[in-house]
């Protein structure tokens, strides 16, 4: 293994999920090491993502016993090499995002859809991920970080940004029609920018005005408090061409329904943890149609990146120790985080 002189350090520090619901604990741990096709990553920033607050409820229960490292939305130098030869070099700085990596010859991964592959593995869910100092990943996965962006910047784009964009994009909404999109956190937020980036008119959708003032001040056309009104409210504006929901609750799902325009495409980001329900004719009778969109694929992250380093998209920030990782997860349950959580490593 290729390794500077940081690869001799054999601990580091981690949070670990212990316990479904239980505060994550701070401990000293093994520092990993890299296999043949891996790299090691020392982190500098890590993003906080609703995901990990699934995980850590238990919504989506870990496949292995845990303790966990959770968190998929890491930036570092790589440090060590697993093996000589690879396209990454001790010093490069990459991200982690939240698919590990994935078989590579099924139909999904040769046509752009790794992110659904049936052997995907994911970051912080399968494998130990980025709430800790280091994290071992595999090189071909490796996001290298273009010139200009902060660490604290580049994390949430691992995850949110990505997602955003992989979003946006199956809305198929084109230039001039209306996009609403329910849900102003991190993804909300970087969502906005896309479609105002592509011509599209948007029209924000969220509980909190004060994420409402924020998605205008970031180029939203038009803003819709998300209440029992909410659909009516989009009609009255014109209906919508598309919508993306990015908000993990099921009270959005009726509201959008009702915003659609006749053909109309909705994007179902945000996992909510109750069913969602609805009449077959409210989709039929319009033709509307609803597609899932999880995470990205490695060309979307690249084109997010390059959006970013061109200045073109921002995400709202909030850095935070990493000693204060409870707490960002708490504010994150509690709605009270206005963009994304970053943790950062003295």
């Amino acid at each position: 293994m290729s390794k500077d002189d940081t690869s001799q350090v054999q601990t580091m520090r981690a949070a670990l999920l212990t316990g479904y619901g239980a505060p994550l604990a701070l401990e000293t741990v093994p520092r990993p090491m890299p296999k043949a096709d891996e790299v090691l990553v020392k982190i500098e920033a890590s993003g906080v993502c609703f995901t990990d607050v699934h995980i850590w409820r238990g919504d989506h229960a870990a496949p292995d016993p845990l303790p966990l490292i959770m968190g998929h939305e890491g930036v570092g130098r790589v440090v060590a090499l697993g093996a000589e030869g690879g396209r990454l070099k001790i010093g490069d700085r990459v991200g982690i995002g939240y698919v590990f990596g994935a078989c590579g010859h099924c139909k999904e991964c040769l046509t752009g859809g790794e992110n659904y592959c049936g052997e995907f593995d994911a970051t912080g869910f399968n494998v130990s991920g980025c709430f800790a100092e280091y994290v071992c990943m595999r090189h071909e996965w490796a996001n290298l970080i273009p010139e200009g962006i902060a660490p604290t910047e580049a994390a949430p784009l691992m995850c949110a940004g990505a997602a955003a964009y992989a979003s946006f994009r199956k809305t198929a909404v084109q230039p001039g029609e209306t996009l609403a999109i329910f849900g102003l956190g991190g993804l909300g937020q970087y969502a906005v920018q896309i479609a105002k980036l592509s011509g599209v008119r948007v029209i924000a959708v969220d509980i909190n005005p004060e994420k409402l003032l924020t998605a205008k001040a970031l180029g939203a056309d038009e803003t819709v408090i998300a209440d029992v009104q909410a659909g009516a409210s989009i009609q009255a504006l014109g209906g919508a061409d598309g919508c993306v929901n990015f908000a993990p609750v099921a009270a959005t799902w009726p509201l959008m329904l009702a915003a659609c325009n006749p053909r109309a495409k909705i994007v179902l980001t945000g996992v909510p943890a109750d069913q969602m329900t609805f009449y077959a004719h409210e989709v039929i009778e319009r033709g509307l149609q609803v597609i899932g969109s999880s995470a990205s694929n490695r060309q979307e992250m690249t084109e997010v990146l390059a959006l970013a380093a061109g200045g073109k998209i921002k995400g709202v920030i909030n850095q935070r120790p990493f000693d204060a990782i409870n707490e960002a997860l708490s504010d994150l349950i509690n709605g009270t985080v206005e963009g994304r959580s970053v943790l950062t490593f003295e």
